[in-house]
């Protein structure tokens, strides 16, 4: 038995037992099996919120990454602010690239965005590229059920939830996203309104 099967394995077991204990002191109405079966409930309506707080976040993305997309005159999209940085294309791109998680989060990897790093796209391939990319995350996310949200993975040597590395996207994509506000400061500009709703 892999340490999975054990971990969940061990953990139904604990949660029989609470139902027992439960059950047994009075704490429940109804019998452990119903108990269990509530406890599974609770479980799968927390994976369903987690779901629908991914697609929220990454919908609101692919708006945000459009916008930015747009928002940087055609000649400054291969600016950067130092040798060996990114430019701002390829830092958008970056942001919106969902490869690194797709084996991890699906089982399966992301298709080709159709622009690459140092390709020098055009800022309309890029916008497209950004919007196919965040469509393909988003349709995975939604064909998701709770179990497979809250299985255990290997991510870059740790072993989490599925959920947990689609919040690392989420705070990864975020993180990137926020690099690029000098871009647009140096280059005499506002950068686009934050999409928070």
């Amino acid at each position: 038995m892999n340490g999975t099967n054990s971990r969940r394995l061990l953990g139904g077991l604990g949660v029989l037992l609470v139902a027992v204990v439960a059950f047994v002191l009075g704490g429940a109405t109804g019998s452990p099996a119903e108990a269990v079966a509530d406890t599974v409930a609770v479980e799968t309506a927390d994976m369903d919120a987690m779901k629908g707080m991914l697609v929220d976040g990454f919908e609101r993305f692919k708006t945000w990454d459009v916008s930015i997309a747009h928002g940087m005159p055609e000649n400054a999209m291969d600016w950067s602010p130092a040798e060996g940085v990114r430019s701002f294309s390829d830092q958008l791109i970056h942001t919106a690239a969902n490869g690194f998680i797709g084996d991890v989060m699906f089982g399966e990897a992301a298709p080709a965005m159709g622009v690459e790093e140092g390709a020098g796209a055009t800022k309309a391939d890029i916008a497209a590229a950004i919007e196919s990319s965040y469509d393909w995350l988003i349709m995975k996310f939604r064909a998701m059920s709770p179990a497979d949200l809250a299985e255990e993975v290997d991510f870059f040597g740790q072993t989490m939830p599925r959920w947990r590395v689609g919040t690392f996207a989420l705070e990864h994509s975020m993180w990137t996203r926020g690099q690029m506000v000098p871009y647009f400061r140096a280059n005499g500009m506002a950068p686009p309104d934050v999409v928070l709703f």
